[in-house]
């Protein structure tokens, strides 16, 4: 018999469920849209830093302002902060909307297909990837949140 999922990982499922009924992700109710937006973000940064993250195109393009804010709702602020930080870099105004600018401001500090060490983005990544405080922190957000992650009948994302 396999292990029952933990509270995390069914309003994890409950969330990304809810990303496939919407248009736009900001029409989640703000809890679901915290878990996803954080996990989304963390989980990409942990697997190859914020190149990686800085690379996707999210559907809608959600400003990066919103996963700032996401972090922030969990009570990840330096976290958050750091991945401000992280966005100004960008030399143009509204970098989510632009996947093929992004690349290529991306691609400059780029040597041999290898981050190199002097990358403007490098320091930013290290205080993030593999952070464990983000992901013990939206944990404990979903706990506090657990009521907006059931699956009543009348809840709008059971629909």
């Amino acid at each position: 018999m396999g292990k029952r999922p933990s509270k995390f990982d069914r309003a994890l499922e409950y969330a990304l469920a809810g990303v496939e009924r919407v248009r736009t992700i900001d029409q989640l109710p703000l809890p679901v849209r915290t878990v996803v937006l954080v996990h989304a973000a963390q989980g990409m940064i942990d697997n190859g830093g914020l190149q990686y993250f800085f690379e996707s195109d999210f559907p809608g393009q959600p400003p990066y302002s919103m996963f700032v804010a996401a972090y922030r709702a969990i009570g990840a602020n330096d976290e958050g902060q750091v991945l401000a930080d992280a966005v100004k870099l960008f030399p143009f105004r509204n970098p989510h909307r632009f996947q093929a600018r992004r690349e290529q401001f991306l691609e400059t500090p780029l040597e041999n297909e290898a981050h190199r060490t002097d990358s403007p983005f490098e320091a930013f990544t290290d205080r993030l990837c593999g952070n464990e405080n983000v992901w013990r922190l939206l944990a404990a957000y979903v706990e506090r949140h657990a009521e907006s992650f059931g699956r009543s009948s009348t809840d709008p994302l059971c629909q």
